[in-house]
């Protein structure tokens, strides 16, 4: 039977960490979004839906941009770069991906109409 080496702490810890740190970015990036638009009075100051709200779409689109940044390779400092400007873009930033896939995924086109 073989049996599986035990792992370090420090690897587990090492492989957890930075995701940890690109939540908190992401976090911070949603609260940023949310000062931005209180201060542009888009939004009322104590207003906990749209707070909320705001970290979830942050949140959404920063492990969107971590997940691509990694999947890419990328260095470590560029994915935290990457993800805390996505994560502060928010939901402008899941419109931008989705002008990108459109553009490189195109939908099939409807030939109903073209063959009349």
């Amino acid at each position: 039977m073989l049996d599986k080496p035990p792992h370090p702490p420090a690897n587990e810890w090492a492989e957890i960490l930075p995701w940890i740190w690109l939540v908190l970015i992401t976090l911070l990036g949603g609260v940023a979004s949310f000062v931005r638009k209180m201060r542009e009075s888009h939004v009322r100051a104590w207003n906990f839906t749209e707070f909320v709200g705001e970290i979830v779409i942050s949140g959404l689109a920063g492990l969107i941009t971590a997940n691509i940044c990694q999947w890419q390779d990328f260095p470590m400092p560029l994915t935290y770069a990457l993800t805390g400007i996505g994560a502060h873009m928010g939901s402008r930033a899941l419109f931008k991906a989705e002008a990108l896939f459109d553009t490189k995924f195109p939908s099939a086109k409807d030939t109903t109409d073209e063959t009349r």
